[in-house]
């Protein structure tokens, strides 16, 4: 039976062909539409043979709540972004699709992929149907969910409005604002930044739409690097205040981190500290979810030399 993950109608385009229980094929085309060719690779990949399920990575019916409570009603009202539609103008209507959730998406694609057999699971990123911050117990292939927190109240978006506020695009340039934090000062604007949260991951206001009270000017390159440095550190404080309850709620000592935030090397050095193993995918953010959906339609577990 062939199996594919798909990870589609955001940012990118990713796809995990699954042959039985092996990963034959993975890609992710970043940017673009469906006349990428990924999907014709993808069947080249199995000599032709489409899938006969799709796993597709998140729930796109409980998405559009999240938009229509976000205000975003041309979104939410939009029905052409479908996955049934994306399918059917693909070529790929006849195959049977399973939905599963964003989050548990993520979490299995690093957990189903990693050499433990029980973990931690951690998920930050920016928000996925509604959760934007997970904590899982993962044993053998089942995911148990201990822990969530939901939009509004999100890391990654705290991290993209300030990339947007410094100048950069948000969700595609924060690898910037990390940057820039190593040449400021982060005690300059630190209880400013600090202000913007109330608890952990508990946003004072929703940042969706950007920062829109900072209350100095941006005017020189110090400045910038400045207010970075101060939130690459409350990213850190907030990131390790979730690790710790995490650890709290599962007492184990293997960690796999997932998510968009899990792409921040800076703290990622320092979390390297804080538990005794760690496994996170070389793009733990939203086209590895593709490899997650698929596993979780299938219940398998794979090596890591598997992934492609």
């Amino acid at each position: 039976m062939i199996t594919w993950g798909i990870n589609a109608l955001n940012h990118d385009i990713s796809i995990a062909v699954f042959e039985g229980h092996q990963l034959k094929r993975f890609e992710t085309v970043k940017g673009v539409d469906s006349d990428s060719g990924i999907i014709h690779r993808a069947l080249t990949s199995s000599a032709g043979r489409g899938p006969s399920v799709i796993a597709w990575y998140e729930r796109p019916w409980l998405k559009k709540t999240r938009q229509l409570y976000a205000g975003q009603y041309s979104a939410a009202m939009d029905m052409s972004v479908l996955p049934n539609k994306w399918l059917k103008e693909n070529k790929l209507g006849y195959a049977k699709v399973k939905y599963f959730p964003h989050h548990k998406s993520h979490a299995a694609a690093g957990f189903l992929t990693s050499p433990f057999e029980e973990a931690t699971v951690v998920v930050l990123d920016a928000m996925g149907e509604w959760e934007s911050a997970t904590i899982w117990q993962g044993r053998g292939t089942e995911l148990k969910k201990v822990w969530s927190r939901s939009y509004p109240n999100s890391l990654g978006m705290f991290y993209s409005a300030f990339t947007q506020l410094i100048g950069y695009k948000p969700v595609a340039e924060e690898h910037l604002l990390q940057r820039d934090s190593e040449l400021g000062d982060y005690r300059r604007y630190l209880d400013i930044v600090r202000e913007y949260f109330d608890g952990v991951l508990s946003l004072r206001y929703n940042l969706h739409c950007g920062v829109l009270d900072w209350p100095d000017p941006i005017i020189s390159d110090q400045d910038r690097w400045d207010i970075a440095a101060a939130v690459q550190r409350v990213f850190e404080e907030q990131a390790d205040m979730v690790m710790l309850y995490a650890r709290k709620l599962t007492d184990s000592k293997n960690l796999v981190y997932m998510g968009g935030c899990a792409m921040n090397s800076k703290y990622n050095r320092y979390l390297a500290t804080q538990w005794e193993n760690i496994w996170s995918l070389s793009n733990p953010g939203d086209p590895s979810s593709a490899i997650g959906a698929a596993l979780l339609s299938l219940n398998v577990r794979i090596k890591p030399p598997q992934i492609l």
